[in-house]
């Protein structure tokens, strides 16, 4: 039987929470959209992209608190990110494609300290608007950001 490879990603998550958020528009000749959101007195999160070389996805968590906070995870997917074309149809998702650990996991940020997940599309040949979803699968802690950005 032939070996087949096996990809394992374990990956740094970021948290937010309910709270209001707004869109910081980028300055005149930049290609970078921030969406800040400001969490509970513990935790925030921001979400920011970079379209200058393909698009560049961070999500950010902050850990305002001082002792160290858990996020827990059912398996090794702990996070995502997708991208929606103006009509909302889907039309890239960074976790297709990949295989996952089944196995549970938890992720520790330290107190006042940050973790950050970061990944890359290419975007080739995309033109238009589209809106960006970071979403992190902890189970004490979900997130979903959408942020919206241009390509040309």
């Amino acid at each position: 039987m032939p070996n087949s490879p096996v990809i394992l990603l374990i990956s740094a998550a970021c948290v937010a929470f309910a709270s209001s958020s707004s869109v910081r528009k980028p300055a005149p000749n930049k290609s970078q959209v921030e969406h800040h959101r400001r969490g509970a007195q513990s935790l925030s999160s921001t979400f920011d992209i970079n379209v200058k070389n393909g698009v560049q996805f961070n999500l950010h968590v902050n850990n305002n608190t001082g002792k160290m906070t858990e996020l827990r995870f059912q398996d090794g997917r702990t996070h995502d990110f997708v991208v929606l074309d103006e009509s909302g149809k889907e039309v890239w998702r960074w976790s297709n494609g990949r295989m996952f650990t089944q196995a549970m996991q938890s992720k520790l940020v330290k107190s006042n300290d940050s973790a950050v997940f970061a990944n890359v599309w290419d975007g080739r040949n995309a033109h238009g608007k589209f809106t960006a979803v970071a979403i992190l699968r902890a189970e004490n802690h979900p997130v979903e950001e959408r942020v919206e950005f241009a390509l040309r």
